[in-house]
């Protein structure tokens, strides 16, 4: 939960300036504060003072009250008084540290041109108007972080100010759990860095706290109780810097884009404190914009890559030049091979967006479009003979998906290069068959074309007329029965043939009595009137089940 009373904390990060700095004290800074008061160039120094003062202190003053009067003095004087802290303007020695240390005081050091009365004003307004103030700081900061989205700062930018305002270091990440960028951590080492970052929680654990809570949209206007933050725990890090962040999700539309992170100290206290509560809600509204920009600007970019690519598939390619001159103008290298993908995926929230994301990470610019199964891609190839290197990269990226959404069903189809636009439609047609068998057979989420064997041949018999008669005539009437009588006579038939005519293996295979299988056989050869000993009858059953899933 948020602190409703003024820490001094609080004063020290919105009320005091920017340069103040903190002398003694810090194990102290999460003390209440009741009031602001400052000394006086003669007697009384101050008013009455009830307990719980931050005392402001002008050391010329102080010499006019008593031109013999040390600080250290005033500091255990005002100890007695019960003042919570003491910020002075004007030189400070070390025995004014020490004795503010000693006895159990927040000291801090004003710049010299401050104006106290405006300090004690400023500091009285945060006491007494404290939703007020804290809501005029947080426009200020949205104000700022406006202006930066203006200027085209982008997402770092951003991380840099809400760093600067709160102080603490600063982690946005995607709504996968991936890194965006980051601030305040620069002077951690790399190991101690790496060792931070590895413990920030993942996209499971994100999801499952924001869900937790009824967190409202960052930077909406709050009501009540309601808050647009929580705190996390981090993992045990190594490098024992920081054990929370206060997380607030990057909302924007109808779901959440990523999140934003403020880290805490070990030693910070229980509750989110006013600055970072203003801190982290509104990091996360404008990160919220400055997605809402790119996705904007990445919809109109996929429209153009869409239609050229669509366009490049139903044209007949008479000048190749052309295409490639127009393919530059949207800042695709056509004169590369390019190996056509059609990507499936199920349970992704977002989607296409991710697949994006992966191809920017992998420095690749390529055509693609939405088609009924999925997303085309055409990913530029380096071997214009094989993409066979391409499986690794395809797997890359279902391994990345099930990772964030470990319900998603992905599945890539990859076709061979194709040298030039023209060929690019049959390297299309590959990919979709790739996809279309791997998804039949239920196996590797990954097919490439050119690992399919037999089946290039027999895919370009899919459209074939003749192919679909010899199918049916050959296992249409063996079909037609299974599924009239529930039988299981094709599978045994492929069983049979996948252990060579090997009765006893087939039988051990399809888990029946060998007598089972031979009056199965029998069956078989009856309704497709094929003798099962006659080599040209084997060939022919055997092909008629290869076209099986090419022609489905």
């Amino acid at each position: 939960m948020v602190k409703s009373t003024t820490t001094i904390d609080d004063i020290f990060r919105l009320a005091l300036p920017a340069s103040t700095q903190l002398l003694a004290g810090d194990e102290y800074l999460g003390r209440a504060v009741a009031w602001a008061c400052s000394l006086r160039p003669s007697p009384p120094a101050f008013p009455k003072l009830d307990g719980n003062e931050i005392a402001l202190v002008d050391m010329e003053d102080l010499r006019r009250l008593d031109p013999q009067m040390r600080l250290d003095r005033v500091v255990f004087s005002l100890q007695s008084a019960r003042v919570a802290a003491i910020a002075v303007m004007g030189p400070t020695d070390r025995a004014a540290v020490n004795a503010a240390r000693a006895s159990g005081l927040v000291l801090f050091q004003l710049p010299d041109t401050t104006s106290l009365v405006q300090v004690e004003r400023t500091v009285i307004r945060l006491i007494v108007d404290r939703a007020g103030y804290l809501a005029q700081r947080s426009a200020e900061l949205q104000r700022e972080l406006n202006q930066v989205a203006l200027v085209g700062g982008g997402l770092e930018q951003i991380v840099r100010s809400v760093q600067q305002f709160a102080q603490q270091p600063v982690i946005l990440l995607r709504d996968d759990g991936a890194i965006a960028t980051h601030a305040g951590l620069d002077e951690l080492s790399t190991q101690r860095r790496s060792a931070l970052l590895n413990a920030l929680p993942g996209a499971r654990e994100l999801r499952s706290r924001a869900a937790e809570q009824p967190l409202r949209a960052a930077g909406s206007p709050q009501n009540g109780n309601s808050r647009s933050t929580a705190l996390v725990a981090l993992t045990t890090n190594g490098s024992g810097d920081y054990g929370q962040a206060v997380l607030a999700p990057v909302v924007a539309g109808e779901g959440i884009r990523g999140y934003s992170l403020l880290l805490r100290p070990q030693s910070a206290p229980p509750d989110v404190t006013a600055v970072e509560e203003i801190a982290t809600a509104q990091c996360a509204a404008a990160a919220a914009l400055e997605w809402a920009k790119q996705h904007a600007v990445d919809v109109a970019s996929e429209r153009m890559r869409a239609a050229f690519l669509d366009e490049l598939l139903a044209a007949e390619i008479a000048d190749e030049q052309a295409w490639v001159q127009r393919g530059a103008s949207l800042g695709f290298d056509l004169t590369r091979p390019h190996a056509a993908w059609l990507v499936e995926a199920r349970g992704i929230p977002d989607w296409p967006a991710p697949l994006t994301r992966f191809l920017r990470e992998h420095n690749q610019h390529a055509p693609l479009s939405r088609r009924e199964e999925g997303i085309l891609v055409f990913w530029p190839a380096d071997d214009p003979k094989t993409a066979r290197n391409h499986k690794a990269i395809a797997e890359e990226l279902v391994l990345n998906l099930q990772r964030s959404w470990p319900r998603a069903r992905v599945r890539v189809g990859i076709g061979r290069p194709a040298q030039g636009p023209a060929l690019w439609l049959q390297s299309q047609h590959q990919a979709r068959e790739s996809w279309r068998l791997g998804k039949e057979w239920k196996g590797a989420p990954v097919t490439y074309f050119g690992d399919l064997g037999l089946y290039q041949l027999l895919t370009a018999l899919g459209t074939n007329p003749e192919a679909a008669r010899f199918h049916r005539k050959t296992l249409g009437k063996l079909i037609a029965y299974d599924l009239e009588k529930h039988a299981e006579l094709v599978p045994t038939l492929e069983g049979y043939f996948a252990c060579h005519g090997n009765l006893s293996q087939t039988a051990a295979r399809l888990h029946i009595h060998r007598n089972t299988l031979t009056y199965r056989l029998e069956q078989i050869a009856t309704i497709t009137q094929l003798d099962l000993d006659d080599p040209d009858a084997r060939f022919s059953l055997q092909l008629a089940l290869k076209l099986r899933p090419i022609l489905r």
